[in-house]
């Protein structure tokens, strides 16, 4: 319903809920999805700059401006424009802002005239715009006229339901990355996976993915591959099992510690030994035991 229509769209969430996926599809569902799609997060942008970046600036409007430069408004012409991090633009640059809104037209910065501008605009804040409304960091007219259609995307926490397929999804992305053939990840380790907090949502998830699919060897991601904070938050949640769990966390613990060990040497594994401080009998028992003696072989071949 949302995407049939030319309302602005407020797209609320933490930090790596996919807001900006969100508004990608938002355009691509609008039917107008070979029109641009112009994509500014506004917190990257050093303040000095973002004027300019929003609204372009004509040559000689300030030092280094030595030629006319479309602002993303214009580039955005016919098309959407998001800006994410809305809720961290100053507050001297959200009348303009609005103006643009509501007026349908920008100003570069060194201008001298009004110019047309035709956009879809989707914004996008991790931040209570309410709260800052009456903090007074943000414009009341403003975040109203934002507000139009608002979306709360959930934590990824209050949809746990949804990781077993969203890290299914994310393997078969970096088996292609990777050049990987890896088959799927295991029951339980998807069990593991939904007792995570995850703070850092559907981003954490997908970091975490493309680390194990990285550095697995292995036809299944399982419980052995994940990190060890994983496996020590299992132990408050499962005391029954307190003593299976404390045992694979100890040897994933072990597993990480001797691969990172082994990439700072080179993946040699007699070096590797030597900097551990152990015979290299034992290393190569410690790689069979924790299945690490294939990946040793192959970092090396590359």
């Amino acid at each position: 319903k949302v995407a049939a229509l030319p309302a602005t769209v407020l797209i609320l969430g933490e930090s790596g809920t996919g807001k900006e996926l969100l508004a990608r599809l938002i355009h691509r569902e609008s039917g107008a999805e070979d029109s641009p799609f112009v994509a500014v997060n506004l917190a990257a942008i050093p303040n000095d700059l973002v004027e300019s970046t929003l609204f372009g600036h004509e040559k000689g409007a300030f030092t280094g401006a030595i030629r006319q430069q479309l602002g993303k408004f214009e580039l955005a012409t016919g098309g959407t424009l998001f800006l994410d991090e809305v809720g961290d633009l100053r507050y001297e640059l959200q009348a303009k802002l609005l103006r643009a809104i509501q007026e349908g037209e920008i100003e570069r910065v060194g201008g001298t005239h009004a110019i047309k501008t035709d956009f879809r605009l989707i914004a996008a804040t991790n931040t209570d715009l309410s709260k800052a409304v009456k903090a007074g960091t943000f414009r009341e007219d403003l975040f109203y006229r934002l507000n139009v259609i608002p979306i709360q995307l959930p934590a990824l926490r209050d949809r746990i339901e949804d990781v077993p397929e969203l890290a299914r999804f994310f393997l078969r992305r970096f088996n292609v990355k990777f050049r990987k053939d890896i088959q799927g990840i295991a029951d339980s380790t998807l069990r593991i996976l939904g007792s995570h907090w995850w703070p850092g949502n559907i981003r954490e998830l997908e970091n975490l993915v493309e680390r194990l699919v990285a550095i697995s060897d292995k036809n299944w991601i399982t419980d052995e591959d994940l990190p060890i904070e994983f496996h020590v938050a299992q132990l408050n949640s499962a005391q029954p099992a307190v003593d299976h769990l404390l045992d694979r966390a100890v040897s994933t613990f072990e597993r990480n510690f001797i691969i990172r060990a082994l990439e700072k040497e080179g993946w040699n594994v007699t070096a590797t030994a030597r900097s551990l401080g152990i015979p290299l009998s034992t290393m190569k028992f410690k790689m069979d035991r924790l299945e690490i003696r294939a990946l040793a072989r192959k970092r090396r071949g590359n």
